[in-house]
């Protein structure tokens, strides 16, 4: 059997290969009976998924006999059931400290911040600096500036600083002002974890930290290690010297990273004492400023990427184990210090996948139509200003690119689901599972598992202690996951574009772009991988060949700018280089141009069409169209998704790969080849029809014997080529709307719920079709609700689709005492089988289930209004006729 076939087998497998690898959180409660863990487990296994991380959450005995005890437990059930297991490095968040015992052996190490104390002084004042909260030894420098003349005074310290003040040059008379900054080391702000913060640039506190956590691991189960247990996950580690994502330098900037080797290591790297030029973290003076701060940066980064990820990667390697995870992304944290790492590449190169996460609905398919805060208004204070474009557009493509160009893996991770509420339902799963498939995400983190019901610690739980009203459907949502994961795992990325990270450029004051680029490419069906500076600059890893750069499997043609203007020599100098070896260089918005051209954001996708064309091409202009294209196995996939929660998508796009295409759906892992398509010069253009909430691969496999016949699209008018149809047989059929019926009375027949001490009203409470929280009693309920009907069909041998219209959220439908199979996301359509039909009496019974949200609405992460729930229509029949064509091409 080729590779090819086995992925065919694979994909239409009833128990595809597993992707998915959530959270099971530990919290060493006297609930977490051993019962209760091997049940919790058990649910994942049935669930599709292919193991498990595990996470303290805080567990009450972190690294003591209860956390060992437990962590034996779930390593136990999980290789008799074949499960991986990852384990979280840390008790909460970020990596690092191990809940605090770093510190507690290492004391001296506490992480540190350069910080800056202000004042005004004229001679006839106190001299308040007196009382500033640098400790005796811990003043780098003090800097004296005069209001009316700008001139500036250096001095060492505040025994200098005193000195000075009795001085002459001082001046100090009440017509002379002066501001007195004051710069020096503290101890660390963090909003976090501030008593337990360590020195992370130090590589004797990393080496500490492993010998805490990892290597204990593995003294404690060498039986489990390097099978059972894959590796380790470490989980937003970040500079954390104070609470921002957004801030960098400037005078609003209240600390910067430090570390007590930070002043030797900086001089031998960068030739000159840091000291010289402090306050310029905080104060423009020219030219001179930009490279002060870029130094600094590229400097902490370096130090950072190297003495604590780097080290534990190469632990991980040396003892057979993995290292995966993510840091902390959000906004511009990726290229940011606060909760950021300072550039991203740096730091994740050293993981072994690509990764990311998203949380507290940083996005979901609701903000397609308004900002999150309108239902989610607790989150409007989450985050220093709203970036919806970097989540939507930017994260992903980090994580990706990171695993594709630095990493050399297909393996790109995503942290998901975390803190969205109770009320996130498998709806809104399968929408993101198609948002992150399309940018190239592979391998799943759902958050989360809790062996405690009901657990408030950022829910949802997906097993809920069984109490959860969509569990018995959410193994239909994990085989959808883990077949598209298994589409884009060991598979060749095509892209033909590269974006220039910017962090460098962006340290030195230019302006940030990359996220408005992101979304302009995107939304013209433009892939694309983002290039770290240092990558492009490294001969031995970038090579320019023939007019593109070579990195790994990747290939680019053309390296778009963000807005870029500064640029380190080296990578200046590669830039011209590609340029003179006919690579294409676009510079978006006051971007220096390097051998290429420059242009305005907007007309971007337009000024590149003129030579490329986009990775996929529909015939007419559908911005919220998605989609990525992978090779493997000798097939070109191409994964189609309409990110539209309101318009369809249907249009003929063309792909730029030459075979037979065939359509595979992952929500079945039904596998047909397209009964209707075109082959012009070496591609393939075919109709594609996808409603909001559908997605689809095209796969266009190489020519061979055997072939079935297809049509073209001269052979069909227009309005028929979305519902041209291959049959069982291998025959071709138009589906001709005929008649349209309305499915009315309706009646409740059932009420039910797996909550816990849920009041279960009666039938009569729910009046119909519609919301059912509009009802007395129906408020808060979560369960499911049975709905009954029946039709009388004048034409019952005609094909018939029934259509729910909306629904809230996941639907059954039984016909004539036949279950037909659930539908856990629009479109609520249903192809009636012929042979359950007849003419009179019809019975329809509809369950509608939601989810667990209205029965806690307590929760912190709630929805501010509950989503409508239940059958809420219209509900009509369509009757079709099926017209068979004759004779088609082979």
């Amino acid at each position: 059997m080729s590779n090819a076939d086995t992925l065919r087998r694979q994909f239409a497998s009833a128990n595809p290969p597993r992707s998915l690898y959530p959270l099971l959180w530990l919290h060493g409660d006297p609930r977490e009976t051993e019962e209760t863990l091997r049940r919790e487990i058990q649910a994942m296994d049935d669930a599709g998924c292919g193991g498990f991380v595990i996470e303290s959450r805080p567990h009450l005995d972190y690294l003591g006999d209860g956390w060992w005890r437990d962590v034996g437990i779930c390593l136990d059930e999980a290789r008799s059931r074949g499960m991986e297991v990852w384990i979280f490095d840390e008790e909460y968040y970020p990596s690092g400290i191990a809940g605090g015992k770093v510190l507690t052996k290492m004391p001296d190490y506490r992480m540190l911040v350069l910080a800056k104390e202000t004042f005004r002084w004229t001679g006839g004042q106190a001299r308040e600096w007196g009382a500033a909260s640098f400790a005796d030894d811990a003043v780098l420098k003090v800097v004296c500036v005069r209001e009316d003349t700008s001139e500036r005074v250096a001095l060492a310290d505040l025994q200098a600083l005193n000195a000075w003040a009795d001085s002459e040059e001082a001046e100090g008379t009440d017509d002379v002002r002066w501001t007195i900054h004051t710069i020096g080391i503290k101890p660390s702000w963090s909003g976090r974890m501030f008593e337990k913060m360590v020195d992370y640039l130090c590589p004797e506190v990393t080496d500490c930290f492993i010998e805490l956590t990892y290597e204990a691991t593995k003294s404690r189960f060498p039986e489990y290690w390097g099978t059972t247990i894959k590796g380790f996950f470490g989980d937003e580690t970040s500079f954390e010297n104070f609470g921002s994502y957004d801030v960098l330098f400037g005078e609003e900037t209240p600390c910067f990273p430090w570390s007590r080797v930070l002043l030797r290591t900086f001089a031998e790297a960068k030739g000159y004492d840091l000291v010289d030029f402090l306050e310029l973290l905080w104060f423009d003076s020219g030219e001179q400023t930009a490279r002060v701060r870029v130094d600094f940066m590229d400097h902490l980064t370096a130090l950072f990427a190297e003495n604590f990820f780097g080290r534990i990667q190469r632990w991980c390697h040396a003892n057979d184990v993995r290292f995966i995870g993510h840091i902390v992304e959000d906004n511009h944290a990726h290229m940011h210090h606060g909760y950021g790492v300072g550039h991203f590449f740096r730091a994740t190169k050293h993981f072994d996948m690509g990764g990311y996460d998203f949380v507290l609905r940083q996005f979901d398919s609701e903000q397609k139509r308004s900002s999150c805060e309108e239902h989610f208004p607790q989150f409007k204070h989450y985050r220093d200003l709203p970036y919806p474009d970097f989540f939507q557009y930017t994260l992903a493509k980090l994580a990706q690119s990171a695993a594709h160009l630095e990493v050399g893996t297909s393996l790109v991770m995503c942290e998901n689901f975390g803190a969205y509420g109770w009320d996130l339902g498998l709806r809104e799963m399968k929408w993101m599972t198609d948002w992150m498939t399309a940018r190239g995400t592979n391998w799943y983190v759902p958050h989360a598992f809790s062996p405690i019901y009901p657990d408030p610690d950022c829910p949802p739980h997906f097993y809920a202690g069984g109490h959860n009203p969509l569990w018995p459907y959410f193994r239909q949502w994990g085989d959808y996951a883990n077949r598209s994961c298994l589409m884009l795992r060991e598979a060749q990325h095509v892209a033909a574009i590269a974006v220039l990270y910017p962090a460098e450029a962006h340290w030195a004051g230019d302006r940030d772009m990359l996220d408005g680029v992101c979304k302009a490419l995107m939304r013209s069906q433009y892939d694309f991988d983002i290039l770290s500076m240092d990558l492009l600059a490294d001969e031995g890893r970038c090579a320019i060949e023939r007019g593109e750069l070579r990195i790994r499997d990747e290939r680019f043609a053309t390296i778009v700018l963000p807005g870029i203007r500064t640029l380190p020599p080296r990578v200046q100098d590669r830039l011209q280089a590609f340029a003179r070896a006919g690579g294409r260089i676009v510079a978006v918005g006051e971007a220096a141009a390097c051998g290429g051209e420059n242009v305005e954001l907007p007309q971007l996708a337009s000024q590149l069409s003129r030579t490329l064309a986009p990775g996929i091409a529909p015939a007419r202009p559908f911005p919220e169209l998605r989609f990525c294209h992978y090779r493997k196995d000798g097939l070109d996939i191409f994964f189609l998704n309409n990110e539209s929660v309101e318009e369809t998508f249907e249009e003929l796009v063309e792909f730029p790969a030459d075979g037979w295409p065939e359509r595979w759906s992952p929500m079945d892992g039904s596998i047909a080849a397209l009964p209707l398509f075109d082959r012009p010069g070496g591609r393939v253009r075919a109709p594609v029809r996808l409603a909001p909430y559908e997605a689809c691969f095209i796969v266009i496999r190489p020519d061979e014997e055997g072939q079935p016949g297809h049509l073209t699209t001269s052979d069909v008018p227009p309005d028929s080529w979305h519902r041209t149809e291959r049959e069982a047989d291998g025959s071709i059929s138009v589906v001709q709307p005929v008649k349209l019926l309305s499915v009315d009375g309706w009646r409740v027949a059932d009420i039910r719920s797996p909550v816990p001490d849920t009041a279960i009203p009666a039938a009569q409470a729910v009046r119909g079709l519609g919301n059912w929280h509009a009802y007395a009693g129906m408020e808060t309920f979560s369960g499911s609700v049975v709905y009954e009907a029946s039709v009388d069909l004048d034409t019952p041998e005609l094909l018939h689709a029934l259509d729910l219209g909306e629904v809230g959220e996941i639907a059954v439908v039984e016909l004539n005492g036949h279950e037909l199979p659930p539908r856990i996301c629009p479109p609520y359509v249903w192809r009636l089988p012929p042979l359950l039909l007849k003419p009179r009496d019809n019975r329809f019974r509809v369950t509608v289930t939601n989810t667990l949200g209205p029965a806690f609405p307590e929760d912190g992460f709630r929805r501010d209004i509950p989503a409508p729930a239940g059958l809420i229509g219209p509900v009509t029949l369509t009757a079709c006729e099926k017209r068979p064509f004759g004779s088609a091409t082979t």
